[in-house]
């Protein structure tokens, strides 16, 4: 077998790098709605766009072509070592930064007309370690706060970055050794570039398959659970509750008469009036109480550890704040009253069954007049009427 020349090696490099960037970019793509496509997208395809034709350039300068009157690979690095770093802060929500390192991306660019190709090593990847290390510290970032195993990749790839950046300079300036340098330097962007490839893939099929997670427990329209993200939600607690005896108690709520408000305002001035209920559900619930909705105009909350009395001082006080004040909708205000039944049981619980109890004392509420609470336990039925 014939010895592989240096300029073979630099085309076989630019092969792979040209694969993996075009496979992952189909998979995010396919995988991407265009409706709700993943943050960071724009830049993130711009950032490996313009790296592959940064590779490119290094590929030609490698074997017997002349050199080139710009050195573009240096500014190529430094370039997309900044769009990797807004890709990053728009991915996490963030923008802090942008102006005073893009101040130095076009200081950093434009040093390749005043300085030789060994200083311009110097400055090119000294650039590249000061944005790659403000790119993984967003990445770490949101790797921990959204849980995204991808984003640590990236991140890691930027710690390769800060280890290896200052190995290579060391051997530029202390060992006085440009090739070794040069060496080390090309492996860890190599190196650094697939890791965020891999990364950012990893990062968006985790998102996604975090979507479809939400979608299979949350009520789409109101962001509440839904029935299968409430089972979910409760199983810890009703688990305590059957091996301490506790009681655990279900408001199944109502709003009253929501087909007029359909019929007279229009089905999205329904959807609004059933978010802002949502809300108000939400927001007089406590920490520990769950909340889902769980029909068209129907709501269930569990509260767990908490007896018929308490269950009803917070159906009253529901019923009270929703029907106490109109909901303001597209600048008109609509009386909205809900009714609402109230259920308790101690120590094992079925949801199935507490759910039912809660919705035989809401159709006692309906049936005395509606903007009503009423409270079953065991057999009895108990109604108490709206001030």
């Amino acid at each position: 077998m014939e010895q592989i020349l240096p300029e073979n090696w630099a085309i076989m490099h630019f092969g792979l790098i040209f694969c993996i960037t075009c496979a992952q970019m189909l998979v995010v793509y396919v995988l991407s709605d265009s409706s709700n496509p993943p943050a960071g997208l724009g830049l993130y395809t711009v950032y490996f766009m313009a790296a592959l034709l940064g590779w490119i350039a290094v590929t030609l300068q490698q074997g017997p072509n002349p050199p080139m009157a710009v050195d573009v690979p240096s500014v190529a690095s430094i370039l997309n070592s900044y769009i990797l770093f807004m890709a990053a802060g728009q991915r996490a929500g963030m923008t802090v930064g942008r102006l005073p390192l893009g101040i130095v991306c076009l200081l950093g660019s434009l040093s390749v007309f005043f300085l030789s190709p060994t200083r311009m090593f110097a400055v090119q990847n000294s650039a590249a370690a000061l944005f790659f290390t403000c790119t993984g510290a967003l990445c770490a970032w949101r790797a921990w706060r959204q849980a995204n195993v991808g984003d640590g990749i990236i991140a890691f790839a930027a710690t390769l970055m800060m280890v290896g950046i200052p190995i290579a300079l060391y051997q530029q300036f202390a060992m006085e050794d440009i090739a070794q340098a040069q060496s080390i330097a090309f492996g860890v962007h190599s190196s650094a570039y697939v890791l965020v490839a891999i990364g950012f893939l990893a990062s968006v099929l985790i998102e996604y398959q975090q979507h479809l997670s939400h979608l299979a427990t949350e009520d789409p329209l109101t962001r509440l659970l839904n029935r299968r993200g409430l089972e979910d939600a409760l199983y810890i607690s009703l688990a305590q509750a059957s091996r301490h005896e506790l009681p655990t108690s279900a408001l199944m709520v109502d709003i009253d008469h929501f087909k007029q408000v359909n019929d007279s305002f229009g089905h999205e001035v329904g959807d609004q009036v059933i978010r802002q209920v949502a809300d108000f559900l939400d927001r007089l619930s406590r920490n520990t109480d769950v909340v889902a909705r769980t029909g068209g105009e129907e709501y269930l909350l569990v509260l767990p550890d908490t007896g018929l009395g308490a269950a009803r001082v917070l159906a009253e006080r529901i019923r009270a704040a929703i029907g106490d004040h109109p909901l303001l909708v597209e600048n008109q205000r609509i009386p909205v009253t809900v009714s609402i039944g109230v259920a308790c049981t101690e120590g094992d619980v079925n949801l199935d069954e507490l759910s039912q109890e809660a919705d035989r004392a809401l159709y006692l509420a309906k049936r005395g007049g509606r903007n009503r609470v009423a409270s079953v336990e065991a057999s009895s039925l108990r109604m108490r009427t709206g001030s």
